[in-house]
């Protein structure tokens, strides 16, 4: 459990291994974290025993998911109402909103603002997707939209926005987040 603010970075070198950063400017601190012999370290990172997967997942008070390759952990600022944001490569970023009330959630489709054009729209029982292409500041951006249903009458709903250069890895990072969801 981080102390906020907080950040996590995992190196694609050494997978088992997390950089937490606690804090900002003067005041920030970095513990390194080794899935093998995890410890507590005291005003950074509280570390718990967890499950024998050896997958990363990022815990909230009402779910979890897990979390992407190629993606560090930032908590949101204070008022925000997203939990965490997943930041990667040139500003790709996902991030999770709710669970909200379906009544409160338009249609996918209605999701695209002005400017943004729906590339696709996908449809199963565990969830539902939007892909929606743009511009932003001259290039050419994706949005993509993920409905995930969570309880009675409640959802989650995955946002994911990347340069056109990274669309695959967006789309299959936040496709990942969004079918791993799990409630606690």
């Amino acid at each position: 459990m981080p102390w906020w603010p907080y950040g996590f970075e995992r190196s694609p070198d050494t997978p088992d291994v997390v950089t937490v950063i606690q804090g900002a400017g003067e005041s920030t601190r970095t513990a390194t974290v080794d899935v093998t012999d995890a410890r507590t370290v005291e005003q950074v990172v509280d570390v718990l025993p967890g499950p024998e997967e050896r997958v990363w997942r990022i815990e909230t008070s009402q779910y979890s998911v897990i979390w992407p390759d190629a993606f560090a952990i930032e908590s949101a600022p204070t008022g925000d109402s997203t939990p965490f944001y997943l930041w990667g490569p040139d500003e790709c970023l996902i991030y999770p909103q709710g669970p909200l009330d379906r009544g409160r959630i338009p249609p996918l489709v209605e999701l695209a603002g002005p400017g943004q054009t729906m590339l696709s729209e996908q449809h199963d029982p565990e969830l539902s997707s939007v892909d929606l292409a743009y511009r932003h500041e001259g290039e050419s951006w994706r949005q993509s939209h993920h409905l995930v249903p969570f309880g009675a009458g409640r959802a989650l709903v995955i946002t994911a926005q990347a340069p056109a250069a990274h669309a695959g890895l967006i789309w299959a990072s936040a496709q990942a987040v969004a079918r791993s969801v799990t409630a606690r």
